[in-house]
This record gives structure tokens, sequence and C-alpha cells, in this order.
């Protein structure tokens, strides 16, 4: 009795007499660089698992329901990381797919944010497609057109329209059917409905440029000189 004491305590704690072992056993992953990686891991807890099954106090040893409960978590950590690694592999190739997309919009006419209309001049084509979007379905919706100068030269109603996007086409004249003289020129689209005012956002077309990454999306650079997101384009031709 008194031996087998002794070899117990000679041994000391299971869970310490694992850790030194652990630590005094020679890596076979060479020198560390600060990265976890999921092999390194691995290795590591079965090193441990290993030696504290060694030096397990046999008055007291390891019961197999323990054992099989540190396999999971060790193959549970496993798991984690390789979805991670698989989820990163797909935001990238998202990415690079975005980029593409993106891309492809060059030398395209979309419709963004805007309120301008232009009349070409000789060989300058007139730009008088545009459209707006409503917040919600109005009753009377009418478009005004001012010219550079901030006077009204054309008013135009639109009758009753639903939510969403409403494209247009001016013909370029003024309230008396004149054609205008070339130029720039602007709209302003007004709704309302029996609650009140109901919000229309212009949306001029202009020709896509260039484009830029920002933050996880992509800007588009605009012939206007604009730069939209991506995502707030309504409409491409």
């Amino acid at each position: 009795m008194t031996a087998i004491t002794h070899w117990a305590s000679a041994n000391g704690g299971t869970k310490a007499a694992a850790e030194a072992a652990a630590r005094t056993s020679p890596s076979t992953n060479g020198p560390s660089d600060g990265t976890d990686t999921a092999a390194g891991t691995e290795d590591r807890f079965l090193k441990l698992l290993v030696a504290q099954m060694r030096n397990q106090d046999p008055l007291n040893p390891l019961d197999n329901a323990q054992v099989t409960s540190q396999l999971a978590q060790i193959n549970t950590v496993r798991g984690i990381e390789k979805l991670n690694a698989s989820m990163g592999t797909l935001v990238d190739r998202i990415g690079a797919q975005g980029a593409l997309d993106a891309a492809a919009l060059i030398g395209r006419q979309v419709l963004a944010e805007g309120d301008t209309l232009t009349i070409g001049e000789g060989d300058e084509a007139s730009s008088l497609a545009a459209a707006f979007e409503l917040a919600g379905p109005a009753e009377k919706v009418s478009m005004q057109v001012f010219d550079e100068a901030g006077a009204l030269v054309a008013d135009m109603p639109l009758g009753a329209l639903n939510a969403g996007v409403h494209p247009f086409e001016w013909d370029g004249r003024d309230a008396d059917g004149e054609a205008l003289d070339p130029g720039t020129y602007y709209f302003h689209v007004t709704a309302a409905n029996e609650d009140g005012q109901v919000n229309a956002v212009p949306l001029a077309p202009s020709t896509v440029v260039g484009v830029t990454r920002s933050g996880n999306g992509f800007d588009l650079e605009l012939a206007s000189g604009a730069i939209v997101d991506r995502d707030s384009v309504r409409g491409v031709r």
C-alpha cells in the first residue's frame, strides 16, 4: 500500500504532469509564428491527451466518457476551423465576381440619383430619357422642368402612379410646344395622396466610365462626374 501511494505522489496530479509532458515534447511544426493552425492545434491536443493518459493516477484513472468528450471537442474545433477557411475562400470568390460584374457596367448607361436633362447641339446627343422613384402610391403626380436660370419651362401632369421606378422621356419642348434651345435642364417631380406628400427621387441617366473598390462594395464613376454606389443604381440601359 505504501509503494502504490508513493508512486501516485511522485507523479503528481494528472493535469500538471500532462501539461509538463506536452511542454517538453518535441514539436513537429517548426518555430511558431504566432498563428494557431488547425494541424498545430490538433497535434498539441493529441500530445496533451497521450501525456495525460500515460501519467494518470491508477487510483483515479480517466473514464471512457471523459476521453470521448475530449475527442469530440477537438473534432468540433477542427470542423469550425475548416468552415472558417471555406467561408473565407467563398467571400474572396464573391468579391472577385462582384468586381467583374461592376466592370461590365463600364460604357453602359445607368439610372442613378440625379435631376439633369440635356438638349444636344449639333452632333451632340440629347439626354432626355430619365426616371423617378416614388416611395409610395400617389394619386396626383406631376413633373416640372427648369432651365439653368431656374425658370419653369414645362409642367406635365402624370396622373396617379404606384410606388416604384417610373421611366419617362421628355420631348424637349416647353409648355406651348415650342422646341427649347440646346443646354442643360433640370426636372423635379411632385407627388401626393390623401395622406400628404409622397417622396419622389429623381433618377438621371449617365454613362459609367470607371469602377473603384469601396469597403465591401464598388463605386461607379459616371460621365457626369458623380460617384455612386453600385447598389444605388435603379436601372441599366
